[in-house]
């Protein structure tokens, strides 16, 4: 393949062993490797990450059926939702949310048709509007939900809608879900596991914390806001991320154009002189935006080299003018060292987890 991931396991484990260092005593660190583990690469992540984290948690079944099938033995969480194979999810150990009681009594039925026990985590909605049961009517379904045959609540966990900005409702989300806390303890109910906190969570609050985290984009070494970045400076002053992923290509045509040439789809640059342009095998299909259409840059030779024209489904045309001896088959990173997810998502008015979340799964991506 033309392009291809680059994944640093020595930064992956760095990462979780900075994670540890802010982290109460004793709380387990659940990996978030959901979407291809953020674009980073499923199979590998989980592979190199296994032995330092306590957990997985994954979108959908589907994704948790294949770290059972790479013999990944730690216990894992389906996060969002699932549809059929429920018997494979209790026969594979593989935790499941619940957020209403429908879910739970089919949960139930397939369980002691093959006479096993389920295990589930109860979601509870404080305040995204998303999955989960209001925490009003929580203690009633949990009540309803420990009655039903061959299901075990094994935890109870909610999400955090502005953890990295706004710290009065994330203090109203955590109130809200400490007083059911109280609730269940006051019902002698028991749930073991409890878990708020995301990466922002963990870094800026270590009272979300509970006895679980779930560690999305910080795994990956990103920042999930500048504003978190602040504050756990402020904080954790000697807490550090180092990205995880590196995207590179290589150059397969060169061209020298005179002053006056239009170049790519709709005429939008036009050389102003004689200009040497590359072209590169990535376009929106592999994940690079076509919002970086002559906004974007790339590293050839440790130089920045400007995306000219439009990006195309499957290729881009950068400018070399001012780089020497660039020949067919040399290397450009696309992100990685100067150039950074961050930066990306800057010019394209979105987040690092978009940029790195959409690059093509199907290009390699290799463990380093």
């Amino acid at each position: 393949m033309n392009s291809y991931l680059e994944i640093d396991k020595q930064n992956l484990l760095h990462n979780i062993s900075q994670f540890r260092t802010i982290l109460p005593v004793n709380t387990a660190i659940a990996a978030v490797v959901k979407s291809n583990a953020y674009g980073h690469g499923l199979e590998s992540v989980a592979t190199a990450i296994q032995s330092k984290v306590d957990w997985f948690c994954v979108v959908n079944l589907n994704e948790a059926l294949t770290l059972r099938r790479i013999k990944i033995k730690k216990p894992i969480l389906v996060l969002s939702y699932y549809f059929e194979k429920i018997d494979l999810a209790i026969k594979n150990n593989i935790s499941l949310v619940v957020y209403d009681i429908s879910q739970a009594k089919n949960i139930s039925a397939q369980a002691k048709k093959i006479k096993k026990i389920a295990k589930i985590h109860f979601k509870v909605d404080t305040g995204t509007s998303r999955l989960g049961i209001g925490e009003t009517e929580a203690l009633k379904l949990i009540k309803q939900i420990i009655k039903l045959p061959n299901v075990k609540i094994e935890g109870i966990f909610s999400h955090f809608a502005a953890s990295e900005e706004n710290q009065k409702y994330t203090d109203w989300q955590l109130e809200k879900f400490n007083a059911l806390i109280k609730k269940l303890d006051k019902e002698k109910i028991t749930i073991p596991i409890k878990h708020f906190a995301c990466s922002a969570a963990a870094m800026v609050r270590t009272d979300s914390a509970f006895n679980m985290i779930r560690l999305g984009i910080g795994l990956y070494g990103l920042w999930p806001s500048k504003q978190a970045k602040k504050i756990t400076r402020k904080i954790h002053p000697r807490f550090s991320l180092k990205p995880v992923l590196t995207w590179k290509t290589k150059v397969i045509a060169i061209k020298s154009l005179p002053g006056g040439t239009c170049v790519g789809y709709g005429c939008t640059f036009k050389s102003r002189k004689k200009t040497k342009i590359a072209v590169l095998p990535v376009g929106y299909y592999e994940g690079y935006d076509r919002h970086l259409s002559n906004k974007g840059e790339v590293l050839i030779n440790g130089r920045r080299c400007p995306v000219r024209g439009r990006i195309c489904m499957n290729l881009c045309i950068i400018d070399i003018t001012n780089v020497k001896n660039v020949k067919v088959g040399d290397e450009a990173t696309l992100i990685g060292d100067k150039i950074t997810a961050d930066s990306l998502a800057e010019k394209i008015g979105t987040i690092n987890y978009e940029v790195v979340t959409r690059i093509n799964p199907l290009l390699p991506r290799t463990l380093k």
